[in-house]
């Protein structure tokens, strides 16, 4: 009777360590996933961060690079077509008639090439740009291509526009002229068409052409597409890539307002 009292007692003895083990392990294995996943989380916090911070150097770098050209264009080509204009215009006053027209055509030909730079120099401006904002900005950078005869651009507005804070709207057009450039070097487009739709909480911007197009799927990402997700990161949108071979190309950014 006594044996079986001891083996009982035994027993319950050893389950209880076996429980208070299990829940010991239990405890210890649930405090570790905690620790790991609040480690995980913090490590891709500050990935996010640097890469964040990368973006925005980057960005900061390539701004400061083409104010830098804007100023260049502007203050010296811009100042040396000047010149050429007006030395052109003072020696038709001393011209013969048959040479007058020429004259004339060839001072006409620099006022144009004046305005083209001085339109791209702004451009190229950030402080520009973000006294425009965003919708004179593209109407600029599109009347560009129009006068070039690049291409055929238009530019279609639906809703309400709203501004957009100065760096944010810098930012969005200058993911839409990284594609404007792609369009214009490897397209070979005859079109390109903008829109932009101003709904109540955000902005949706579509831009596509109807050039060669590429395959999505074969094609790694230069540094162009990588240029437009990185910076539109920076303010939060999202942008997506639509392509087909020879059915153009199509980007569609959604802008948080």
């Amino acid at each position: 009777m006594e044996a079986t009292k001891e083996l009982s007692t035994l027993i319950i003895y050893v389950t209880v360590v076996i429980v208070l083990m299990v829940g010991f392990l239990v405890y210890f294995f649930v405090v570790y996933q905690r620790r790991k996943t609040s480690l995980l989380v913090k490590q891709a916090e500050e990935r996010k961060q640097f890469e964040i911070i990368l973006a925005q150097t980057q960005t900061e770098i390539q701004e400061q690079t083409l104010k830098n050209i804007s100023w260049e264009l502007h203050d010296n080509v811009g100042q040396l077509l000047s010149v050429a204009r007006m030395h052109t215009n003072m020696i038709s006053l001393t011209a013969d008639e048959n040479t007058i027209p020429k004259l004339e055509e060839l001072s006409e030909l620099i006022g144009k090439s004046l305005q083209d730079v001085r339109t791209l120099s702004k451009t190229l401006n950030s402080d520009a740009l973000q006294s425009l904002g965003l919708v004179s900005s593209l109407n600029l950078e599109l009347e560009r291509f129009n006068r070039l005869r690049f291409l055929e651009a238009t530019l279609r507005i639906e809703g309400e526009e709203i501004t957009i804070q100065g760096n944010d709207s810098l930012i969005l057009f200058r993911i839409l002229q990284e594609f404007f450039s792609n369009v214009t070097k490897h397209a070979k487009a005859s079109q390109l068409e903008v829109r932009l739709q101003f709904l109540e909480k955000k902005l949706l911007i579509e831009a596509r052409d109807n050039g060669v197009g590429f395959d999505l799927t074969h094609k790694a990402e230069g540094i162009g597409l990588l240029n437009m997700k990185n910076r539109a990161k920076l303010i939060g949108a999202d942008i997506n890539f639509f392509s087909n071979l020879g059915q153009g190309t199509r980007i569609v950014i959604e802008y948080p307002i």
